[in-house]
């Protein structure tokens, strides 16, 4: 596996597969940045496996976010999908799980990035993890009192029948929804879905910012949304809306310049209606 530590430890160029494949720089940071603030990444083998990858966060920090994406073909898109964003427990680290989903078996190879955010520990530092009952849908995690700095979302027993299309911070960012999908065709039951909240109390300048796709029928779209001058991002989510199961979350990418990058595909056969992806992002300083 390919592993990477950048912003204020090194600059790495990055190839982004959305809409075709872009490079993407990453930058130095800003005297703004949060105490403590890197990113991390590893990226798979490639193999025609469904693959789950961990990173870890650097000592004396905790993670506030993260993503995954695509790192491989145009071919493998619309055919394998998100199904875990999972910040851990005890803050060490990120963990994100993509699979071949959808009504046509992928035979090519393929493989993805994981990335995410650790920052010195915040005042009241705490992950919530809320499971919702068998076949739920949308699933809740609350930080109560504190703030959301950051958000996950798992799919569990989905077994690439059930995608993650659905990983967003509410309002006043007092809490994280997340949606599991039944794709065409599943047949997998027993299913749940897990939400993922990240709180901190008095950080700073928080604030929360998305931006969507046309609401059209393109059959892959883009998504992406940046942080305003002197704020820095904490975590990334995202939303598919009128998917119907027939679009697969792509990537959450933890764009450079504090930016945050969504893309989303529709499946093999494709989806006849209008539907739009969001990109969602947590600033602070």
């Amino acid at each position: 596996m390919g592993t990477f530590v950048h912003r204020g430890f090194a600059r790495l160029a990055v190839a982004l597969v959305a809409l075709g494949t872009v490079g993407v720089g990453w930058t130095a940071p800003a005297s703004a940045d949060p105490a403590g603030l890197v990113h991390v990444g590893e990226t798979t083998q490639e193999t025609s496996s469904d693959k789950v990858l961990p990173v870890r966060c650097p000592a004396n920090t905790v993670v506030t976010g993260g993503g995954a994406y695509l790192t491989t073909s145009p071919d493998a898109r619309g055919r394998v999908a998100v199904d875990r964003l999972e910040p851990l427990a005890d803050g060490s680290g990120f963990v994100a799980t993509m699979r071949e989903a959808g009504p046509v078996n992928y035979e090519g190879e393929w493989r993805f990035t994981t990335g995410a955010v650790c920052v010195s520990p915040p005042s009241g530092y705490q992950v919530v993890a809320v499971t919702g009952a068998v076949g739920t849908q949308y699933v809740t995690a609350s930080c109560g009192t504190k703030s959301v700095i950051g958000m996950g979302g798992r799919v569990n027993g989905g077994a690439g029948d059930v995608v993650l299309d659905q990983v967003v911070p509410s309002f006043d960012l007092k809490s994280v929804t997340a949606r599991g999908v039944a794709v065409q065709g599943a047949t997998t039951p027993g299913w749940s879905v897990t939400a993922f909240a990240v709180c901190a109390t008095a950080v700073a300048g928080l604030e929360r910012l998305w931006d969507a796709s046309p609401n059209d029928s393109t059959p892959d779209k883009l998504a992406s949304v940046t942080c305003p001058a002197g704020k820095a991002l904490y975590s990334v989510g995202a939303d598919i809306n009128a998917g119907n199961g027939q679009v697969l979350l792509s990537g959450v990418n933890i764009g450079p310049e504090d930016t945050v990058r969504v893309w989303a595909d529709e499946d093999a056969d494709g989806l006849a209606g209008n539907w739009t992806v969001a990109a969602y992002g947590i600033c602070g300083s």
